[in-house]
């Protein structure tokens, strides 16, 4: 770093995210209890802020996102920079590594991977030791990409357990200002922004981050979806996640999402048991498309991003 240069203001908004469903053998994952739960949030770096339940899920809304955690199975999300394989360490301490009937960690690419506290080779090779499993990349590693680390061991997801991340980069910058202020500055986000007319039916819980960003979970029986809004303006990011069953509008519901909050490029993810997505979006050019069979899903990676419409102007550093 030159001398006089400053890094800008920043928060990482790109996520990590552990999924894991334990054998039938095991018991229950909600019977691990909330003490148990709040260590292994711990273990991770984040904290709760208020938690949602119903009889199929307990849902925690994080100071770094979100857990949801099951009977048979928890997903858990963090930016910043968290820890999630210090989460998978503590979480063995109460669960037998052969419990584990299927693991998926990813990570996807920071803005600012220098000030993470490891990389992701670094995760993939303790999760290693802990599990066998294999790493593996989708998409370009000069672009937009999501690193995972899975294990390998035989498993048949049931056919009714889909996945779909939409992942947002550089947010429009009139919806950006909705989610800086804090508190005061902002209302019920998810009704003003339209998204619980997507999802009819979900108690939500909210947080509206000092002095800027945003989260939200929502439950609906077994079904899920979390946003989760960074809005600074170097790195904006939006990630959305759901197990809703979107399979037959795909299409349709990622759109309306992406409308939302007119990203420059967003990543789409998905997990299917027995079929693989199939996705286009109007008006935005496609950088990239990666499948993979995986844990017995048929994993599919789409990266889009807005086409320029000619040359632009330098953007001008402060110093």
């Amino acid at each position: 770093m030159g001398v006089g240069m400053s890094t800008p203001s920043f928060f990482e908004g790109p996520e990590k995210k552990l999924e894991l469903v334990v054998t039938p053998e095991f018991g229950s994952l909600r019977g691990l209890g909330d003490p148990t739960w709040r260590r292994i949030i711990r273990a991770a770096g984040a904290q709760v802020l208020t938690t949602l339940q119903n009889e199929a899920c307990d849902a925690y809304l994080l100071s770094e996102s979100s857990l949801f955690v099951y009977d048979d199975w928890f997903v858990m999300i963090t930016c910043g920079q968290t820890t999630l394989v210090d989460a998978f360490e503590e979480f063995l301490r109460h669960v037998p590594a052969d419990s584990v009937a299927f693991m998926v960690y990813e990570r996807k690419n920071e803005h600012y991977p220098e000030h993470q506290p490891t990389t992701f080779y670094d995760d993939a090779r303790r999760l290693q030791s802990m599990v066998p499993g294999r790493a593996v990349r989708f998409g370009d590693e000069h672009g937009h990409y999501i690193q995972m680390f899975h294990t390998v061991r035989p498993f048949v997801p049931e056919t009714t357990d889909p996945t779909l991340e939409v992942l947002m980069h550089a947010i429009d910058r009139d919806v950006a200002r909705r989610f800086i202020g804090g508190p005061e500055g902002c209302g019920a986000m998810a009704s003003a922004l339209g998204v619980d007319s997507l999802f009819p039916g979900f108690t939500t819980s909210e947080h509206v981050f000092e002095p800027a960003g945003y989260s939200l979970n929502a439950l609906n029986g077994p079904e899920y979806y979390t946003i989760h809004v960074t809005p600074e303006s170097f790195g904006s990011y939006v990630s959305f996640e759901t197990n809703h069953d979107f399979r037959g509008k795909l299409t349709e519901l990622v759109s309306s999402i992406v409308e939302l909050f007119q990203p420059r490029a967003f990543d789409v993810l998905t997990f299917l048991p027995g079929e693989t997505a199939k996705f286009s979006a109007k008006g935005y050019l496609l950088g990239d498309h990666v499948v993979d069979e995986l844990g017995g899903y048929h994993v599919s990676y789409f990266q889009y991003f807005v086409p320029p419409d000619g040359p632009r102007r330098p953007s001008q550093l402060s110093l």
